[in-house]
C-alpha cells in the first residue's frame, strides 16, 4: 500500500468537502488531481458510429464530476434531513444499551473486508483470459473511490474496463465483461432475494388460496404487449437490448468454462453475502435480536431501493430504507439507526481512502 504524496491530503479534504476546488487547487499547485478519472473515463468512449456498447454514454456522465458533486450534496442532504432526528437519539440509544459488543463489530470489520476479494474473483470470472489476482484486488479497492464519484457505481465500472484493457484485453470484450459483471451480480440478487423472501414467508404461501381469474392473465398479456413495444423504440434497443445481447454472448462464452462460471457467480454472491453478513453482525453489535434471515431480508430490500436512486452509493436512499426496514421487523429506531450508521461507515465511508491510495498506486505503475 502506498502512501500519499505531499500535498495529496489537501487533495482528500477536497474530496470531502468540494470536488471542484480541490480539482482546480491541485492543477494550481501541481498537486495529484481527479483529471486520471475524467482520463479512464473518456478512454472507454465508444466511437459515434459504434452502438454495440451504449452502456459506455452512461460513463461519460463521470466525466463532469463536478457535476457530480451536486448528486453527492443533495444526497448527503436528503440522508441528513431523513436521519437527522433520529442520529440525535444514538447516543443515548448507546448509554441505555449498556455496552456495543466490541467483537461483534470486530466481526462486522472483518467480513466487510470480504467484499474486495469476492469483487476481484467476479470480474475475473468474466474474462476468458487468466489475470493476477492481487491486480484485480487492488482494482476493486480503487473501484470504491472512483465509485462514489458517480451514481450507481459507473464509475467502477469504468476503472476495471480501463484495468482489463491495460492488462491486453479488447475493448469490446472488456466492455462484455464489466456489463457481464454488472448482470450477474444483480442476477445472483434477485435470486437471493426471492430465495430470502419465500423462506420468511412459506408458511404464509402455504396458507394462500390463490385462483386465477381472466382478469390475471389480461393483464400479463397486456404487459407483456407493453414490454415488446417498448423494447423497438431506438432508445430501448441501444439502452437495453444491445447491453443485454452483449452479455447473454458473454455469458454463454463463460458457462461454456465451469471455472470461469464458478469464479463470476460465486464471487457475486460473496459480494452479497459479505454486505449481508456485515449488516448482520453490525445489528448484533448494537443488540438487534431479531431473526438473521429478518436482517438479510432487510438489507436486500435496502440495497435494491438503493439501487434506484441516482446519487452515489444509493447516499440517503439506503439509509432511510434500512432504518425502516428494522423499524418494520420490530427493531427499535435508536439501535436500527446505530446499526445501519456503522453499516454504511464500514462499507461506504471508511473505503475511500483507502481506495484513493490503491488508485494512485494502479497510476504510477501505469495500470491504469
Amino acid at each position: 500500500m502506498s502512501t500519499l504524496t505531499p500535498g495529496s491530503s489537501g487533495v482528500m479534504t477536497g474530496v470531502l468537502a468540494s470536488w471542484r476546488q480541490a480539482y482546480r487547487a491541485g492543477i494550481e499547485r501541481g498537486l495529484p488531481s481527479l483529471s486520471p478519472v475524467r482520463a479512464i473515463v473518456r478512454s472507454l468512449a465508444v466511437e459515434p458510429h459504434s452502438r454495440a456498447y451504449p452502456i459506455l454514454r452512461l460513463l461519460l456522465l463521470a466525466v463532469g464530476l463536478h457535476k457530480r458533486t451536486l448528486l453527492w450534496l443533495v444526497g448527503g442532504v436528503l440522508a441528513a434531513c431523513l436521519l437527522g432526528p433520529r442520529v440525535g437519539e444514538l447516543g443515548r440509544g448507546i448509554q441505555s444499551l449498556g455496552s456495543v459488543s466490541l467483537g461483534w463489530l470486530l466481526a462486522a470489520a472483518l467480513s466487510s473486508l470480504l467484499l474486495y476479494p469476492m469483487a476481484a474473483i467476479a470480474q475475473m470470472g468474466a474474462v476468458h483470459r487468466s489475470l493476477a489476482l492481487g491486480r484485480m484486488l487492488a482494482v476493486q479497492v480503487a473501484a470504491t473511490f472512483v465509485a462514489q464519484l458517480t451514481p450507481q457505481g459507473i464509475g467502477g465500472m469504468g476503472l476495471n474496463g480501463r484495468y482489463l484493457e491495460k492488462q491486453g484485453v479488447g475493448r469490446p470484450e472488456a466492455l462484455a465483461a464489466v456489463t457481464l459483471n454488472m448482470a450477474a451480480g444483480a442476477f445472483v440478487h434477485v435470486v437471493a432475494t426471492v430465495v430470502v423472501f419465500v423462506l420468511i414467508g412459506r408458511d404464509l404461501f402455504a396458507e394462500l388460496d390463490i385462483s386465477i381469474t381472466w382478469p390475471l392473465p389480461l393483464a400479463l398479456a397486456c404487459a407483456m404487449m407493453m414490454t415488446g413495444a417498448a423494447l423497438q423504440s431506438p432508445v430501448a434497443r441501444r439502452s437495453v437490448v444491445s447491453p443485454a445481447i452483449s452479455a447473454a454472448r458473454s455469458a454463454a462464452g463463460v458457462l461454456r468454462r465451469p471455472v470461469r462460471a464458478v469464479q463470476l457467480f460465486g464471487g457475486s454472491a460473496g459480494i452479497t453475502g459479505a454486505y449481508a453478513l456485515t449488516f448482520v453482525l453490525c445489528a448484533r453489535a448494537f443488540g438487534v435480536e431479531v431473526s438473521a434471515l429478518d436482517v438479510i431480508a432487510v438489507y436486500l430490500g435496502g440495497a435494491a431501493v438503493g439501487a434506484l436512486v441516482p446519487t452515489p452509493g444509493g447516499l440517503g436512499a439506503i439509509e432511510t430504507a434500512l432504518v425502516a426496514g428494522l423499524a418494520t421487523v420490530g427493531v427499535g429506531m435508536v439501535p436500527a439507526v446505530a446499526a445501519v450508521s456503522v453499516f454504511r461507515l464500514l462499507t461506504f465511508w471508511l473505503p475511500i481512502l483507502p481506495g484513493f491510495l490503491a488508485f494512485r498506486w494502479l497510476q504510477r505503475r501505469g495500470l491504469l
